[in-house]
């Protein structure tokens, strides 16, 4: 039996193995990789990580969570005002069009409002860490690759949004009003835009001081990702969308480009590899074997709901029809933090059907394998992948041989 040590070193160097193996032998994303290991040591499979291990890692799977959200608003490029809003149109536009249409599903397999409503917040999330993991590993570059970012923004703040306004009204436990839960909602909005702005006033004051030195100012931002996680925890508010605008707000405001940003890709890989790997372990490929016949359906609707939106929009965000395709599929990936949600919403409401909870964690587990795949085919098909392309050839010299 391992001790939690030993545990954690198994699981970088696993997950380090495994995704090495995925992109060498297999071309696949490292993600992918990583993901697999854990699904080979958790409950689906020699069960080396149980749920225990993954409910004491907890704090540093919130910490990891809270950096990857904070990476992915630092990386939404700043843009004109008029862009900038086309592509806040584009972005709500999508995220209406895939809650919509994962509700109606949901309805028409027979589920309650409620619970299809949740349901439908949860999966209209594209996954950040995919996104940023598997663009870092193929080296995308370019505007689409920023714009892809942005959508994946845009989604993820909607996302935990909608949840933050209905987690009050589904904790039955609780005697009040819809008008105090609604309070409690926007209360826990306002709180987490409040530990945004915070964290971002204080890096970008920070970087002031300790001017263009890296290794000072990577510990002034993790230390304000940390103390913003704590804070979100004891004010018993989203972990998740404070982050999100933290990053954010610290790229728009810092017009001088003085701070120095973590990138978790490079710097901090540990972090990913152990959310990969946690997610992986977490889940039982059972509930893939019982639902899988719903969880493509999920899917299909997901992408349907995400690529017509952005072919509607083409013209307006600079895409041509085949790159608003691709745009669509890129946004495919399932977050990882709807696992997390889902968890802490089961412990709140445990009247969430039982089939309802097996169709997300098999539509979470289809995604969490093929994300990095649907990802990688989009930054390739941007022509974005520079890390995947061909070396360039040499050219035989002009004007013949010489003699």
């Amino acid at each position: 039996m391992l001790n939690s040590i030993q545990l954690f070193g198994m699981v970088l160097l696993g997950g380090l193995a495994a995704g090495e193996l995925a992109r060498r032998v297999a071309a696949l994303p490292r993600t992918t990789g990583y993901v697999l290991f854990g699904l080979l040591t958790g409950q689906s499979g020699l069960g080396w990580i149980d749920p225990l291990h993954i409910e004491s890692a907890q704090l540093f799977i919130d910490l990891a969570l809270g950096l990857i959200l904070f990476e992915l608003g630092y990386l939404v490029p700043r843009t004109p005002l008029q862009v900038g809003l086309k592509r806040l149109a584009t972005g709500t536009l999508v995220a209406l069009s895939t809650g919509l249409g994962v509700l109606l599903l949901l309805l028409y397999w027979g589920f309650t409002a409620g619970d299809a409503l949740f349901a439908a917040a949860l999966l209209l999330a594209t996954s950040p860490a995919i996104t940023i993991a598997t663009c870092s590993d193929v080296g995308a570059r370019g505007e689409k690759s920023g714009l892809l970012y942005t959508l994946v923004a845009i989604n993820g703040c909607i996302a935990f949004a909608a949840i933050a306004l209905m987690t009050p009204f589904l904790d039955q436990t609780i005697q009040a009003s819809p008008l105090l839960r609604l309070a409690e909602a926007l209360g826990s909005i306002a709180g987490s835009l409040g530990i945004g702005v915070g964290g971002a006033a204080l890096v970008l004051l920070g970087a002031r001081r300790l001017e263009k030195q890296p290794e000072h100012q990577h510990l002034l931002i993790l230390g304000g990702i940390v103390f913003g996680v704590g804070t979100a925890i004891y004010l018993d508010t989203s972990v998740f969308l404070p982050m999100l605008i933290f990053g954010f707000l610290v790229r728009a405001l810092d017009r001088e480009q003085k701070v120095v940003a973590i990138r978790i890709a490079s710097d901090a890989r540990v972090f990913l590899v152990i959310t990969f790997v946690l997610a992986g372990a977490a889940l039982d490929i059972a509930y893939l074997r019982d639902y899988w016949l719903e969880a493509l359906g999920i899917a299909l609707c997901r992408f349907l709901a995400q690529w017509l939106p952005c072919s509607a929009a083409a013209r307006q965000i600079g895409l041509t029809q085949r790159e608003a395709l691709f745009m669509g599929i890129g946004l495919q990936p399932m977050s990882s933090v709807a696992l997390v949600l889902l968890a802490n919403t089961q412990m709140l409401y445990a009247g969430l059907d039982p089939q309802l909870t097996g169709i997300l964690l098999a539509a979470i587990l289809l995604m969490q394998l093929f994300g990095p795949l649907t990802t990688q085919t989009a930054i390739k098909g941007f022509g974005e992948a520079s890390r995947l392309m061909p070396p360039p050839t040499a050219t035989a010299p002009q004007g013949g041989t010489p003699s």
